[in-house]
Formats: C-alpha cells, structure tokens, sequence
C-alpha cells in the first residue's frame, strides 16, 4: 500500500510538470520536481527495505543527488553558479549509480558483458567525443573541464547498465539500460540547447526523457531484487 501511494505522488509529480511545461508556469516547478526523486525514492526503500544495505547506500546516494540537481537547476536562470551546483550534483548521483550498478552485478564466475564485447566502447566513446566537440568553442575553461567530467560520468553509467546483459533478469536489464540511455538523452539535450543552439519544446523533451529514466533505473533495480531476492547480510 505504501508503494502504490508513492507512485501515485511519483504520477502527481509527473502530470504537475507537465502542466507547468504547458502553462508556463515556472512555479510548479518549485513544487513538482522535487517531489519526483522524493517519491521514487520513497517508493525504492519501500520495496528494498529487507536488501543488502550496501545497496541502499548507493541507490539513495543516487537518487538524493538527483533531488539536490533538480533543485540547483531549477535556479539555473539566477546565475551560472546554480547551473554548476546543479551538474556538481547530477556528477556525484552519476557515481552513485555506478557505485550501484558495480554493486548489483557482481556475480562469482560471470565476465562483465563489455569484457566480452569491448567494441561498444567505441560507440560511447564515439558519442561522447562528438558532443564534446560540438560545445567545445562555446564553453569556458571552468565548463570545458566540467563538462568532461559530467560526460565521462553519464556515460560511465550507461556502460555499467550496459554490463548487467546476459548476467541479470533480462526484464531488469532493459529496463535500467533503456533508463541509463534516456538520461544520456536528456542531459545532452540540456547540454546542446544551453550551449549550442536553442532546441524547440526544450523543457518538454528535457523532463520527459529524465523522469522516465529516473522511473526505469528504480524499476529495474527494484525487479532485479525481485528476482534475486538480495537480502540483508
């Protein structure tokens, strides 16, 4: 019963971003965006009370840094400081996933799926570059560095939700890897539109690739646990 008020606060939060979006109405914002990580979150331990606390450590980790970035960037228009604290947040909530992902796919005997397929590297790295490349000329020497970093991280993510094929539940594994690339969507969305060029229905399709990844990533770990029953030990 718990869970399913959590997720229905989760599907409040979603419907009053989307309004504010519509309306134009930055001041929903204020109210509905925290309440995104707020809720999964709640909904995570919820679910995961009985797990390994390790586990815990890092999902929350996550998720509360999520919570401190959607904060610091809903400020982001009172000053770059705010857009900085808000990528400082998003980079530490990205380790904690790997910390998470790191933690959730270690099973005796299995390789990592990149150590049997390297060559997806190549398609990150791929990405990442082209990105880099394309704000590079409009950063400065603080963000040129920043914005490294946060890629490496974001993308450091993705290919550790990449590693759990073949090893975890396939239902988990596609819905934490489909999550991991939509967030690779969303802040390159919000790195191209800030840097580069305006991008038509920013917020629109910013907000809807981030809050289905956030929503994934949770599901999927939490199914893993389902079906591997992590308990405390």
């Amino acid at each position: 019963m718990k869970s399913k008020i959590f997720l229905i606060l989760f599907s409040i939060a979603v419907i009053g971003v989307f309004s504010g979006i519509a309306l134009h109405e930055k001041r929903f914002d204020y109210i509905f965006k925290p309440l995104l990580m707020i809720s999964l979150g709640g909904h995570f331990l919820v679910n995961a009370a009985r797990f390994e606390f390790k586990i815990k450590i890092f999902a929350v980790w996550a998720i509360l840094f999520s919570l401190f970035g959607d904060t610091f960037l809903m400020f982001a228009g009172n000053g770059p400081n705010f857009f900085i604290f808000g990528l400082g947040s998003f980079l530490v909530a990205q380790i904690g996933y790997i910390f998470l992902f790191r933690r959730l796919n270690q099973v005796e005997g299995l390789k990592p799926y990149i150590a049997t397929k390297p060559l997806w590297l190549l398609l990150y790295f791929a990405y990442g570059g082209v990105i880099y490349i394309l704000l590079f000329s409009n950063l400065d020497a603080v963000l040129k560095i920043a914005v490294f970093i946060y890629m490496a991280a974001l993308l450091g993510m993705s290919i550790m939700a990449m590693n759990r094929k073949g090893i975890q539940p396939q239902i988990s594994f596609n819905l934490v890897f489909t999550g991991s690339l939509l967030f690779v969507v969303s802040d390159t969305l919000i790195a191209l539109n800030k840097f580069l060029t305006p991008i038509p229905a920013d917020r629109f399709w910013v907000m809807s690739t981030y809050m289905a990844a956030q929503f994934l990533i949770v599901t999927g770990i939490l199914k893993q646990l389902e079906k591997q029953s992590v308990f405390e030990r």
